[in-house]
């Protein structure tokens, strides 16, 4: 698990390196309307990539924390570890999409700030 972590945290699909990754509206052409829409459409895709590479080293994290947790005994969990398996289980809760349901997750409120994006309001999430 940790050698995962590392390779992800290491490559171009790191979470920190995707929001570095971004392609600017001008880079689209300026003044007509297929410009902007290519645009808004490449954030939204943009964003969710990068919640998406955010969720993975989540996961691949916990995977990891409960294998080494399998190994020493649950009666010897650490409250560190604890306390990051709640972190990581609560960040997933809110980008996750339960089967069935219409509701599209999008980027929440909290992670605006870092990828510039909203949610969207279409059935397009993950």
């Amino acid at each position: 698990m940790d050698k995962l972590l590392t390779t992800l945290d290491g490559s171009p699909a790191a979470h920190s390196r995707i929001t570095e990754q971004k392609v600017t509206t001008a880079a689209y052409g300026t003044g007509f309307p297929e410009a902007m829409g290519l645009s808004s459409a490449y954030d939204m895709v943009h964003a969710r990539l990068a919640v998406l590479s955010k969720t993975l080293g989540d996961q691949l994290e916990a995977m990891g924390i409960t294998v080494d947790l399998a190994d020493r005994g649950y009666e010897n969990v650490d409250q560190e570890y604890s306390d990051r398996l709640n972190a990581i289980q609560q960040r997933t809760e809110i980008y996750y999409k339960k089967p069935g349901t219409d509701k599209d997750p999008g980027v929440p409120v909290e992670d605006k700030g870092k990828t510039g994006e909203g949610s969207s309001s279409g059935n397009d999430g993950f």
